[in-house]
């Protein structure tokens, strides 16, 4: 019996980050993970360096102990001791860290450091060669640390594609280029930017298509989906906005910060991800992403002071007040406190006709997924 593939996933820190202190990875690379541990037909590892894992640690008591203020105000609300504070948070975050490493089954990659050429990383730093930043300030270390992290990985592993392939996924430009520098000709080794990309690559591994035409039908099936002001393209033909606001008119109201008001603002359409290939109906997923503002209002404190200042001078002339004025000291301003897009999915299909083109799109369901808020 041939033995299963394998795929070897390795995560930089930005792909991880999530605002939320008591989280290790984002919500939606979980979700990844456990859809996709248990192909039958594709091994894979899900790989963190050590380096990424200490640099969440540090992220998450950052963020918990901005959340330390608020805390000690309900302890001194409710009259009682939760018995956290800076000496304790380290110790509740790496049982955080331990959790999430077990739930998803997670591999965490140590770097041999006696087997990489420091002297070369130097000449990098200082020349700001990739995986280091341009500029005045040296920026790159960790980085240099991630990409070693996975060229050793690929140094132990089968070199043949059928076998095992080896990706890393990062947001990061200079790291990506780097590490393709260095492993330059390995045809088992793919560098990607986005989830969206590993969850492509993965289906891809899963379904009959080639890697190569998978690609390629993307590119088509983008054009296909949204074409900015082309009528035919499905986003227009079938008023995928107009759909979303009637069956999930409400979620896009309804503010997810209690006492925040809500703005709609630019939509954003992310290239389709390919789902699954059934005999020649080929279905994708297309995330759709209203972009909202979340604000309050405030009292503009130095348009009532020019005010009342104007109205009192008018006055003191002997004129009489100029009452118009007073208006102006109910004017307020709006805050933006959040930005944030809703997710929503878009589950549509399309044939794969003889000669290689898409045909015949249709929706199939739009799934709402929440929304994601930005600091």
């Amino acid at each position: 019996m041939a033995k299963t593939p394998e795929l070897k996933v390795v995560f930089d820190t930005n792909v991880l980050f999530t605002q939320v202190a008591s989280d290790l990875i984002r919500s939606s690379l979980g979700t990844l993970i456990e859809e996709n541990s248990d192909h039958a037909d594709l091994k894979i590892e899900w790989h963190l360096p050590a380096v990424v894992v200490g640099e969440r640690k540090y992220q998450m008591l950052e963020r918990a102990k901005e959340l330390l203020p608020s805390l000690q105000k309900m302890e001194r609300l409710l009259g009682h001791s939760f018995a956290i504070s800076e000496d304790t948070l380290e110790l509740h975050v790496q049982k955080a860290i331990d959790g999430s490493i077990n739930k998803y089954d997670l591999k965490v990659a140590e770097l041999e450091v006696e087997e990489v050429d420091w002297r070369q990383i130097i000449q990098k730093s200082i020349f700001r060669q990739s995986p280091f930043e341009p500029g005045d300030k040296e920026k790159g270390f960790r980085d240099a640390v991630i990409a070693h992290t996975f060229l050793q990985l690929h140094s132990v592993s089968p070199k043949t594609p059928s076998i095992c392939r080896l990706v890393l996924v990062s947001e990061d430009a200079r790291l990506r280029e780097y590490v393709s520098e260095e492993s330059d000709g390995s045809a088992n080794v793919r560098i990607l930017s986005s989830l969206d990309e590993l969850e492509s690559l993965i289906n891809t591994l899963v379904s009959s298509i080639p890697e190569d035409l998978a690609k390629d039908l993307a590119d088509k099936a983008a054009n296909l989906f949204f074409e900015k002001d082309n009528e035919k393209s499905l986003y227009y033909k079938e008023a995928i906005r107009d759909q979303i606001r009637s069956e999930h008119g409400e979620a896009l109201k309804k503010s997810p910060l209690e006492g925040l008001a809500k703005e709609g603002k630019t939509w954003w359409i992310a290239p389709p991800i390919f789902m699954k290939k059934v005999k020649s109906k080929i279905n994708w997923t297309s995330m759709v992403e209203p972009e909202f503002d979340l604000y309050h209002m405030e009292d503009d404190a130095k348009t009532a002071a020019d005010s009342l200042s104007e109205i009192f001078s008018s006055q003191s002339k002997g004129g009489s007040p100029r009452m118009a004025g007073l208006g102006s000291l109910l004017t307020a301003k709006k805050v933006v406190d959040h930005t944030g897009r809703d997710l929503f999915e878009v589950h549509w299909s399309a044939v794969l006709s003889q000669a290689g083109n898409l045909t015949k799109p249709k929706i199939e369901k739009i799934n709402y997924l929440g929304n994601d808020l930005a600091e």
